[in-house]
């Protein structure tokens, strides 16, 4: 019994230092990147409609706490948050939702996935991190995030990243009935010194403007 008790606990060992060197290669990666931009693919996929609907776009992150998601198609809709405030745009409805979120938003606040993106907060106060046996679908390893604090979006991450550097190629988001949403991002830049301009979101003019309460408006990851 002895000798299979001691190979179990050295084969668990070099698992949990390659799961500890993912993770702070993650952490280190994005503690080094100051903006960044790139493509998107979003798939929600839900399990009993057995319905799968994609979205493409472009993501634009610069710190602190700013963040632009253009939703380009099926249908045009933005999202932009300067770390104060949120505008979501939604042009075919005429319509603009607008939030304070002075901690910020579109999935940035403590205990979410995308805060990694902006560099903020560290992966394992938020979350218990294992190797996840979910194939990986773009070449990288895939990890599963527990939150540590029930969250109301999702009840598991899985979060594949490039095992040289740590950077993210897909967060796919769980909720309790199953349903998947996905975020897969290509043509990544880093670093390329974004305007400030960029966060900056006009009203346009007569357009209904909605205050929301709520930290996550419908339809925004």
């Amino acid at each position: 019994m002895l000798p299979l008790l001691l190979a179990a606990a050295l084969s668990a060992a070099p698992a949990e230092d390659r799961l500890s060197d993912l993770v702070a290669k993650i952490e280190s990666h994005y503690d080094a990147v100051a903006d960044f931009e790139a493509g998107f693919t979003q798939r929600y996929e839900r399990r009993l409609l057995r319905r799968t609907v994609e979205e493409k776009g472009k993501v634009s992150v610069k710190k602190p706490g700013r963040m632009r998601w253009e939703y380009r198609s099926p249908e045009e809709k933005v999202f932009v948050t300067d770390g104060a405030k949120t505008y979501f745009y939604l042009p075919a409805e005429n319509q603009v939702m607008v939030s304070h979120q002075p901690q910020g938003a579109m999935g940035m606040e403590d205990g979410s996935p995308f805060e990694l993106l902006a560099g903020r907060g560290r992966l394992r106060e938020s979350f218990t991190a294992s190797l996840s046996g979910e194939p990986a679908t773009e070449g990288g390893i895939v990890l599963r995030l527990d939150p540590k604090k029930p969250r109301e979006e999702f009840e598991v991450v899985e979060l594949e990243v490039q095992p040289g550097d740590g950077r993210i190629l897909r967060v796919v988001l769980i909720d309790t009935a199953s349903n998947r949403t996905e975020f897969l991002f290509d043509d990544v830049r880093e670093n390329v010194g974004l305007p400030e301009s960029l966060f900056r979101f006009a009203i346009p003019s007569g357009v209904e403007v909605v205050v929301q309460q709520s930290d996550n408006p419908n339809g925004a990851p």
